[in-house]
């Protein structure tokens, strides 16, 4: 079964995730163009837009300074827990992104961060309930990826109702948003539904193009019923449910 990358899969461990762009916001497009502004969040800025460029060494001096000042700044603690984690210090990552979370319950990125991490170390049950509990934030900017990634934590512990819920979810705060339906289309076609699961990844072709990964779906959809052909187009969008 192939997973469309964000979170990565347990079957193979995919890890292709666009790890900065997709965790990190706020950072410059250029590390020396840094504001002069509270020197805090000017090291922690400095730290993400390193990191951004996967300068790991730059990115932990700029953040040690960040913390020398303010030990407990959520940004600078979440940033350092990416850090570690790309450098494959698994435990210090794990402390770290509870140090962060600690200080500010209610950052989403950072539970969100965490549950990534959670997830590749296989600890999804535990990945699922930072999830869960940033899905109750309702101001966080990326709900539609959050619940997308909620969907997918569940469906990796078989609990397929609560999965499908969280995806349509998803697809309803972000309807051209794609992920979501591939991934739904994946889950509806390991539960035997494959005209739903084509139904869900005509919608994502439509939105995406007819890439790789949706190739290949859609050969697994046309092996578990060969009249089926996959044809994008805006009334399937319309239709699916």
């Amino acid at each position: 079964m192939t997973r469309f990358p964000n979170l990565p899969s347990r079957c193979p461990p995919l890890v292709a995730m666009a790890v900065v762009s997709l965790w990190l916001s706020g950072c410059a497009s250029q590390p020396e163009q840094q504001a002069e502004a509270d020197p805090t969040e000017a090291f922690t800025q400095l730290g993400m837009a390193y990191l951004e460029r996967n300068n790991l060494p730059r990115a932990m001096s700029a953040l040690n300074r960040a913390l020398e000042r303010a030990p407990n700044d959520p940004e600078a603690l979440q940033a350092m827990a990416i850090v570690y984690q790309r450098q494959g210090e698994r435990q210090q990552a794990d402390e770290t992104f509870q140090r962060a979370i600690a200080a500010a319950p209610n950052n989403s990125r950072a539970r969100n961060n965490y549950a990534v991490f959670l997830y590749e170390q296989g600890q999804v049950r535990r990945a699922c309930e930072q999830l869960e509990a940033a899905s109750k934030d309702t101001r966080y900017a990326n709900r539609a990826q959050l619940f997308t990634n909620l969907g997918q934590c569940q469906w990796e512990l078989g609990e397929i109702d609560q999965a499908r819920h969280s995806l349509e979810r998803a697809r309803s705060l972000e309807p051209r948003n794609p992920r979501s339906y591939f991934t739904l289309a994946e889950l509806e076609l390991e539960q035997g539904n494959p005209d739903r699961a084509r139904q869900q990844l005509e919608i994502f072709v439509g939105l995406a193009g007819m890439t790789p990964e949706a190739q290949a779906l859609a050969r697994q959809i046309a092996a578990n019923a060969p009249n089926m052909t996959v044809t994008p187009g805006s009334d399937n969008q319309r239709d699916a449910h």
